[in-house]
C-alpha cells in the first residue's frame, strides 16, 4: 500500500484569532508582537463567538485560538473557555488552542474548552527563555504544562528550529519524547520584519536534521508546520522521505513529487495540529 502524506492548507477556512489583538507583554526578540498583527481580533467571548458563527456559515473549518502572553508566559483565555464549548456545540468547527504555559487552574479552564488540540511551544534552553523570549520561567515550566495538558489525548508539541541552539532542540525533542502527544510539530525561525531577527533564518540543512532527529526521537506523527521559511522545496521533501507525515502549505514541486513518487497524497484544508 502506498504510504500516506497529509499537505495541510488552512488558508481562510482556518484563520487564527488573538484574544489580545496586536498586544503582548513578552515582545519576544524574534517576533515583538508583529505576528499578531496577521490574526483576526476576538477581544472577548461573545466577539469570538460571532466571528466563529460567521466562520461556519462561511463554510469554514475551524480556527486557531491564541494571542499575545502575559509576563508570566501565559495566554489569557480562561474567560473563553465556555465560548469554544458552545461554538463546538453549535457550529461544529474544530479548535485549536495555544494557550502558553499553563498552572493546574489555567490547565483545567483551557481542557474544559474540550478544543481538539492544545498547541504548546516548547524551549528547553534556559538562555533563549531568560534572553529572547523575556520570560521569567524554567525549562521545568514547558515540562508541567506537557503534563497537564498530556492526560487530553490532544497535547501538540511545536519545536521552532533555530529559535535556541541544536544542543537546546536535541534537549527539546528528548523532554517531549517522554510525553505522550498527539503530534509534534516543527517548525523554522523567521525572523519578524522590524525585529532584530529579521534577517535570521533557519539554515535548509538544520531544519531537516531537526525533522530526522524529530521522527527518530518521538513516537507520534511529525509534521512540517506554518512557520517557516518559504521556497525551500527540497526541505519539504527531504522531510517526507525522513518520515513526516505532513507539511502545510507545500510548493507545488513537493506536491508533483509526492504524486511522481506514489505517495497517497490527502489535501486537508485546516490546521496540521489536528492531524489524525
Amino acid at each position: 500500500m502506498a504510504t500516506r502524506v497529509t499537505f495541510y492548507r488552512p488558508g481562510k477556512s482556518f484563520p487564527a484569532f488573538s484574544v489580545t489583538g496586536e498586544g503582548c507583554s513578552l515582545q519576544c526578540d524574534h517576533c515583538r508582537g508583529r505576528y499578531l498583527q496577521g490574526m483576526r481580533p476576538a477581544l472577548d467571548p461573545d466577539e469570538l463567538e460571532r466571528a466563529a458563527a460567521r466562520l461556519s456559515f462561511e463554510g469554514g473549518r475551524g480556527f486557531l485560538l491564541s494571542g499575545g502572553c502575559d509576563r508570566r508566559g501565559r495566554v489569557p483565555l480562561g474567560d473563553f473557555s465556555g465560548a469554544v464549548r458552545r461554538i463546538r456545540a453549535t457550529t461544529g468547527l474544530q479548535v485549536n488552542v495555544h494557550p502558553g504555559l499553563l498552572d493546574e487552574e489555567d490547565a483545567a479552564a483551557v481542557i474544559s474548552s474540550g478544543a481538539e488540540a492544545f498547541s504548546v511551544d516548547v524551549v528547553q534552553d534556559p538562555l533563549t527563555i531568560s534572553g529572547t523570549l523575556h520570560l521569567q520561567a524554567s525549562p521545568r515550566d514547558y515540562c508541567r504544562t506537557m503534563e497537564l495538558l498530556e492526560p487530553t489525548g490532544r497535547l501538540v508539541p511545536h519545536v521552532c528550529v533555530g529559535l535556541q541552539s541544536e544542543r537546546g532542540e536535541e534537549g527539546t525533542l528528548e523532554t517531549i519524547s517522554a510525553h505522550s502527544v498527539r503530534a509534534l510539530i516543527i517548525l523554522g525561525l523567521m525572523g519578524a520584519r522590524g525585529t532584530m531577527y529579521e534577517h535570521r533564518s533557519v539554515p535548509p540543512e538544520r531544519l531537516v536534521r531537526a525533522v530526522g532527529k524529530a521522527v527518530a526521537t518521538v513516537p507520534a506523527p511529525v509534521l512540517l508546520g506554518c512557520m517557516r521559511p518559504r521556497g525551500q522545496w527540497e526541505v519539504e521533501v527531504q522531510a517526507i522521505e525522513d518520515g513526516a507525515a505532513g507539511v502545510v502549505n507545500p510548493s507545488p514541486r513537493t506536491v508533483q513529487w509526492a504524486l511522481d513518487q506514489g505517495y497517497r497524497v490527502e489535501n486537508v484544508p485546516s490546521c496540521c495540529a489536528l492531524h489524525l
